[in-house]
């Protein structure tokens, strides 16, 4: 087996136990009896559990990344807002997506790993800058087409963006038990998008 495939399945099973179980509750020999690897072989790759956290942590972002944004984008930036909303619905609705394929992933990703330590949450953000940054150029390619209001901060309105889409996150995860089905959720978020970028 080469040795990518060897931590990637090494990056799976700590992601599995860490979700099942619980940060804090995992010891390496978990993660390697998980992967049917010896201690060395884990060694070869991460220098303790903290180590390979990292690891999971940027390889599920940009799993997140893959399947929220990548499948929403398809390689066409909107050039209107009418086709900007469509874009933001369709992000949403990979948001739910996600969640269900995934139930633990976002879980684990945005709320037990932020409250490990204060590397782990400057790590998330540094992760999330990568979609504010994606967000921002959306608003800044908006306005240089007329559709948006040229007097938006391309940068804070990207942050909020990304806000609106963390929030969506937040509804899916919760499953409707806040009596806010998928469909309300879009239609508010994208409403509330259309009326504050709209010139």
């Amino acid at each position: 087996m080469n040795a990518a495939k060897r931590r990637a399945e090494l990056v799976l099973s700590a992601y599995e136990l860490f979700v099942d179980k619980g940060y804090r509750a995992v010891v390496v020999a978990d993660i390697v009896a998980r992967a049917g690897v010896s201690h060395g072989t884990f060694y070869n790759y991460f220098t303790n559990k903290r180590d390979i956290l990292d690891a999971v942590i940027d390889h599920y972002f940009a799993l997140i990344r893959d399947r929220v944004f990548a499948r929403a984008v398809t390689g066409q930036r909107p050039q209107t807002l009418d086709e900007f909303c469509a874009l933001f619905a369709r992000i949403i609705d990979h948001c739910y997506e996600l969640v269900t394929d995934e139930p633990g992933l976002v879980t684990f990703i945005l709320i037990e790993a932020t409250s490990i330590d204060d590397q782990v949450a400057e790590r998330s953000i540094q992760n999330l800058t990568v979609y504010g940054d994606e967000a921002t150029a959306w608003i800044k390619n908006g306005i240089a087409l007329g559709c948006m209001d040229p007097a938006l901060d391309p940068r804070l309105s990207g942050e909020i963006l990304l806000s609106i889409l963390l929030s969506a996150l937040l509804s899916a995860i919760r499953g409707g038990t806040d009596g806010l089905d998928q469909q309300r959720v879009s239609g508010d978020l994208v409403a509330f998008v259309r009326a504050a970028l709209a010139p």
